[in-house]
């Protein structure tokens, strides 16, 4: 990596690979980066919090004191109740807002040093699934997705493409819903729309913020073994999972055997 290199690229083929083979899926069973990635020994973790706190105004902050190291590949539930801070990391971590005290580093990348144009470019390299419902209700589902890759610079064909093989990993009948506005869906279904567009970049880093909470068991053990395939081929996960206050796990969803958890609790994380 040369010093004259001014915005930071995490991937090549999970983003800018518009002259990729139009034939290969969205998984791919190796993934190639950027010599700065591609030597592990070079830049590790990919992401690393090292003392963050969040304040809003005078109240509690809302984190306190989050260090957090996640390697490439790695999949990292992020657990707790209400109010716990969940959504608040995620955020930071998507460059979406600064913390009031700490590092945030993607790639080796300290994201408050970032300029605004290098942060949008940083950003093709993450599939940011929010909370609560940000899809456009008068487009179609197919366009809702498609519509991320135009905005990363894919073709109109490039991005219909992948659309619809995204809809497909997520298990939504592109025949028979692709079409439809998204108004006309139901919320489980507009999850799966949602994480769709998510992927639809083939991204480095999946940052998902209550995933399973609208899905039914079935759409919910689909997902989860998606996210596996695509953490299997290099892409690092980490999920906001909703936890009751005693600390419990929500619902079951078949999580990654190797998958790992982060409590937080009150904005801190507890063991």
């Amino acid at each position: 990596m040369g010093p004259a290199r001014a915005i930071p690229r995490l991937t090549d083929d999970f983003t800018g690979s518009l002259d990729a083979d139009p034939t290969v899926d969205l998984v791919l069973p190796t993934v190639r980066t950027e010599p700065y990635l591609s030597d592990p020994g070079q830049l590790s973790p990919v992401l690393a919090v090292e003392q963050v706190e969040k304040r809003y105004g005078e109240f509690r902050p809302a984190l306190m004191g989050v260090d957090l190291a996640v390697g490439r590949g790695e999949f990292l539930l992020i657990q707790g109740s209400a109010g716990s801070g969940k959504s608040v990391l995620l955020r930071l971590l998507a460059g979406l807002e600064a913390p009031s005290k700490g590092t945030i580093r993607i790639a080796g990348e300290d994201l408050a040093r970032m300029r605004p144009r290098a942060l949008a470019h940083l950003r093709r390299s993450l599939g940011i699934l929010p909370p609560g419902d940000s899809l456009l209700n008068r487009r179609s589902v197919v366009e809702n997705v498609a519509l991320a890759a135009w905005v990363a610079g894919a073709t109109l064909e490039e991005g219909m493409r992948r659309a619809r093989a995204a809809l497909d990993l997520v298990g939504l009948d592109v025949d028979h819903y692709g079409s439809a506005p998204c108004a006309h869906l139901a919320s489980g279904q507009r999850q799966c729309v949602a994480l769709a567009r998510a992927l639809v970049n083939r991204p480095a880093l999946l940052l998902l913020d209550d995933l399973v909470a609208p899905l039914d068991e079935a759409s919910g053990a689909r997902v989860c073994q998606v996210l596996d395939q695509f953490s299997t081929a290099g892409v690092t996960v980490i999920a906001a999972v909703r936890a009751d206050p005693s600390g419990a796990a929500p619902a079951p969803a078949p999580w990654p055997a190797r998958s790992r958890t982060l409590r937080l609790q009150d904005g801190r994380v507890v063991a």
